[in-house]
């Protein structure tokens, strides 16, 4: 998957089993650029919470992602398999 990660981010963690990283731009733009990548990957949105923190559980041919976008300096998101 191609993510956004060359838009102003700093990667915090990137394993097999997790993605960390860190963005100067707001949460809105983030997400936006996330749902695109996913999307554009091949991967379905199967929930999605907007609460103070976003949620979403993505499927793709048996795998499962969570993603979590959340406000953090400016904004921060983690990617974790499930």
């Amino acid at each position: 998957m191609n993510l956004p990660v060359q838009e102003g981010a700093a990667v915090c963690v990137s394993t097999s089993e997790k993605f960390q990283a860190a963005y100067k731009a707001d949460r809105e733009t983030v997400t936006k650029a996330y749902l695109a990548a996913f999307d554009k990957g091949g991967w379905n949105i199967t929930r999605r919470d907007l609460g103070t923190s976003y949620y979403f559980d993505f499927e793709k041919g048996g795998q499962k992602l969570n993603l979590e976008i959340y406000d953090w300096q400016k904004t921060g998101v983690i990617i974790k398999k499930s």
